[in-house]
């Protein structure tokens, strides 16, 4: 005769299976607090230590800029923690100046924030009354002086050059339409007014451009009336040109 399971013998059993069970759960749970508390011990220290404060403001990138110019901007995060130290606000600040056209803020551990600079680029110069250059970039921004027009593509001769002034944007449509083996030829540009910008070239030649519109159809136009030997040529309205 078979034997009957024991209910007893089962019943043991299966709370043995759930203590088991449960153990790692416990070590789990302990070891996920424990984890926590390091972490909240940690961002304390981070804080509230002098060690974690901000000391220094580093400054990397900047050549038309002066270094201390930057630096002076992040003045007031001095002293703070370096964990809660506000980027964005000295990023926007440095964003401001002239000569920037991007810029990154980060933290640099253990006393430091960094500011990496990306300068603008210099696209034009422009002629001021004093014998010295504007440099301008190739969204119109005027960022820095020079004693000459080294290092740009154009020099060009503009009243007030800003992105928001016509003759500035219609001049910077014409110099994205002039075919690079005329541009090596170009000596100089007026833009005296948004449709009368004239490209001065080599020899004592001329090309009067008018305004940015219609770009490919006159470096065609200009192209060939240049090679037929004409020294004088307008073709502010491409369909009707004019030479001399």
């Amino acid at each position: 005769m078979r034997g009957s399971d024991n209910p007893a013998g089962s019943g043991t059993r299966r709370l043995v299976h759930v203590v088991r069970r449960g153990i790692p759960d416990k070590r789990l749970r302990l070891a996920v607090a424990g984890v926590l508390a390091l972490l909240l011990a940690a961002f304390t220290v981070l804080w509230t230590v002098p060690w974690f404060e901000v000391r220094r403001i580093e400054v990397a990138g900047t050549a038309v800029l002066d270094p201390a110019e930057v630096q002076a901007l992040g003045q007031g995060a001095l002293g703070d923690p370096l964990l809660g130290a506000d980027l964005d606000a000295l990023a926007a600040d440095v964003a401001a100046l002239a000569p920037v056209a991007s810029v990154d803020v980060s933290r640099s551990w253990p006393d430091a924030l960094l500011v990496e600079v990306t300068e603008r680029t210099p696209y034009m110069a422009v002629p001021t009354g004093d014998e010295t250059f504007l440099m301008v970039d190739s969204d119109g921004v005027a960022f820095d002086e020079a004693d000459s027009p080294f290092g740009t593509h154009w020099i060009v001769e503009l009243d007030d050059p800003s992105p928001d002034d016509l003759a500035t944007i219609e001049a910077l449509a014409v110099l994205e339409s002039v075919p690079a083996d005329l541009a090596d030829e170009v000596e100089h540009v007026e833009a005296p007014s948004p449709a009368g910008i004239t490209l001065f070239l080599e020899g004592g030649r001329t090309v009067t451009w008018g305004d940015g519109s219609e770009g490919e159809q006159k470096a065609e136009v200009v192209d060939r009336l240049l090679a037929v030997g004409y020294e004088h040529v307008d073709v502010s309205a491409p369909d009707a040109p004019t030479v001399s």
